[in-house]
């Protein structure tokens, strides 16, 4: 990266921002020690956030009432809309009178909605009382008398109707029959009665039901009458979402006029940064060195009145991060960005990254044709979906991890779990094929699979240590790198030459052993250099040798990698031979065969395949980039067309 700054006359401005923005190459920021000064404000940004916010309420709205369901695929990589630039950076689009129609629309739907939840509430009350051959308008009160209608248990109304009698004639008392030993009972009483009446009725815990608002005719004449309103909000509402449907034509507008108002807003907040007087402006950004050539000679056609200066960062500056990898190795920076940025002074990890989860990955997924299908959707995918370049490397990374499980499938045996185990005779000679492959048997014979995936562990250790010691190297902490990065690396490698002579070479066995006291004696010795008594530098010395039981834990995490290939195989051995059981019935058997095994295979490419993934990343993120990596970097973001639906085409 490079400071960079833009000295320009005002009146190039718009055209010198139409150059940075259609190359995407700088990202501006301010000068901290520079003033504006006493100018009008140019740049006012919050009508276009209020425009972006009712663009995209606009679009929300219309989605949800899509008459025609979009594809699975459509809602994660929309298809973009093609234009072309020029048209999109003249593109002229009122939204406001949607926007207005899209707030009436839900204004009228709220409505409409509040109506029928009390209608619905009305009808589920009258549903209750159905059978009550009463007139419904002559509950309530008169001059006279008081009606109440009442809800009580069976066994409960000969004693409300015995304690009524005593108080008094002027009543009337009729009951009806109700639902789960229940029971109505329609009381009529003279006025005077009012207060001993709902004594007895409190003192019994009788609910006096309440109509929710007034009603004509019995229940069941209610009833079709609030069914008819119901039907006729029904209709209304219908009509009114067909006009929501209707905006639906409005929609591609809408998503370029959204990226055209991000767009704006983009370049709003960069002009937001520079400084400014009377006569001139000052951009100041950051840009990738090899981009500068081309800054400089399109800067050649808007004029003569600018100057171009730049420089490294300085010690401490907060440089934006952009990765720069391989063809190959930037497919799996995915996995750098997912874990966070490397600041500007860290090593970029993701050359690492990808060799070691690539090998990670294919021995978790494990499965020569589980792999293949992988591969295939990886490579695939990108070539028939629109999506962005992100999710592209993506797809690619796991078309590479696709291609490792083959490798290591066809290894290990694994097609399918056992399946070319039971081909027809004409097609053996596909199995004999596989076994001549097969070099590791891990269901007869686990150990040296868990060999291979230990080993690998400790490779990937010792590299975490070794980058540590040249980063600290790097920075002239040379005593750092070597006491606490070097003396580790040499004291594990010293280990597992030991345990390699004892096993394999027994020739070098004494050398081994004195290979471990030497390292042993030389972190006893520097591991406590920042006690200053030597008792206890020796014990703090002695002391940190405990610390090889992290180095081993870490090491013993890897046999995950072991435990998930083999899953992988169990797994479809299990589904072809549960395919095979049920596959047996005649006629309809092959059928059920074809079901099962598909099922099985597709749940397992799914499963293992998410397990062959987490567990990679995971290895890398806390057994590996915790031996040397340091995150907080920000990444790169240049001024740019920030576009989500648009693609531009050739002009």
């Amino acid at each position: 990266m490079k400071k960079l700054e833009i000295l320009i006359h005002r009146s190039l401005h718009d055209e010198t921002f139409d150059l940075l923005q259609d190359m995407g190459v700088l990202q501006i920021t301010s000068r901290q020690d520079f003033k504006n000064e006493d100018l009008p404000e140019e740049f006012h940004s919050e009508d276009l956030e209020r425009n972006i916010n009712e663009v995209r309420y606009c679009l929300d709205f219309i989605n949800k009432y899509r008459t025609e369901k979009q594809p699975f695929l459509e809602s994660f990589f929309p298809t973009p809309i093609p234009i072309k630039k020029s048209e999109f950076l003249e593109k002229v689009f009122n939204h406001n009178q949607i926007y207005k129609k899209c707030q009436s629309i839900e204004e009228q739907l709220n409505t409409i909605r509040a109506s029928m939840n009390r209608l619905n509430a009305q009808l589920e009350f009258l549903n209750r009382i159905e059978s009550l051959p009463i007139a419904l308008e002559d509950i309530g009160s008169t001059r006279y008398v008081k009606s109440y209608l009442l809800e009580i248990n069976e066994t409960q109304y000969p004693l409300l109707q015995d304690r009524l009698e005593k108080i008094g004639k002027e009543l009337s008392l009729q009951k009806f029959s109700g639902k789960e030993r229940k029971c109505f009972a329609f009381l009529i009483i003279y006025q005077d009665l009012i207060e001993p009446v709902e004594n007895i009725l409190a003192e019994e815990s009788i609910s006096i039901l309440s109509l929710p608002q007034a009603f004509e005719g019995t229940p069941k004449e209610a009833i079709q009458s609030v069914k008819k309103k119901i039907q006729n909000f029904e209709k209304q509402r219908a009509n009114v979402e067909k006009e929501a449907v209707s905006l639906l034509k409005h929609e591609s507008e809408l998503k370029i006029t959204l990226d055209y108002y991000a767009s704006e807003l983009e370049r709003r907040n960069s002009e937001a940064h520079i400084f400014k007087t009377h006569d001139v402006c000052l951009i100041t950004g950051w840009a990738i060195e090899e981009t500068i050539p081309a800054i400089e000679e399109r800067m050649k056609s808007i004029g003569k009145e600018w100057v171009i200066s730049q420089r490294d960062p300085d010690p401490g500056e907060d440089v934006p991060i952009a990765l720069e990898n391989g063809p190959w190795s930037r497919n799996f920076d995915v996995l750098t960005n997912l874990y966070g940025l490397p600041n500007y002074t860290e090593i970029d990890p993701t050359p690492f990254v990808a060799i070691f989860f690539f090998a990670y990955f294919g021995i978790c997924l494990g499965d020569a044709v589980y792999g293949l299908i992988v591969a295939l959707i990886g490579f695939l995918a990108p070539n028939f979906i629109q999506m962005p370049d992100s999710s592209k490397r993506f797809f690619r990374m796991l078309a590479w991890g696709g291609i490792a499980s083959m490798i290591f499938g066809a290894l290990t045996g694994s097609w399918m779990g056992d399946t070319f185990d039971y081909l027809p005779s004409f097609l053996g000679f596909i199995t004999t094929l596989k076994n001549k492959l097969m070099i590791i048997n891990p269901i007869n014979n686990p150990l040296p699979m868990i060999i291979v995936s230990i080993a690998i562990g400790i490779i990937q250790v010792l590299v975490g240590l070794l980058i540590a010691f040249f980063k600290e190297w790097k920075r002239k902490n040379y005593l750092d790198a070597i006491y606490d990065k070097l003396s580790w690396f040499l004291f594990i490698l010293s280990i597992v030459i030991y345990i390699v002579a004892m096993a394999m070479i027994p020739s070098i066995k004494t050398f081994g052993l004195w290979f471990v006291i030497a390292t042993a004696l030389f972190l006893v010795g520097t591991q406590g250099r920042s006690k200053k008594n030597i008792i206890l530098r020796i014990f703090s010395g002695l002391y940190s040798l405990y610390g090889i039981t992290s180095y081993l834990g870490d090491v013993l995490s890897y046999s995950r990698l072991f435990a998930l290939g083999l899953t992988t195989t169990i797994i479809a051995m299990l589904g072809r031979t549960i395919a095979g059981l049920f596959g047996s019935s005649p006629y309809f058997g092959w059928i059920i065969w074809i079901v099962i095994f598909v099922g099985f295979t597709v749940f397992n490419i799914l499963m293992s395949g998410l397990g062959a993934f987490v567990h990679s990343a995971r290895l890398n993120y806390v057994e590996f980039f915790t031996k040397f990596y340091e995150n907080g970097g920000k990444p790169f973001q240049p001024l740019q067309y920030k576009t989500k639906y648009v693609k531009f085409t050739e002009e």
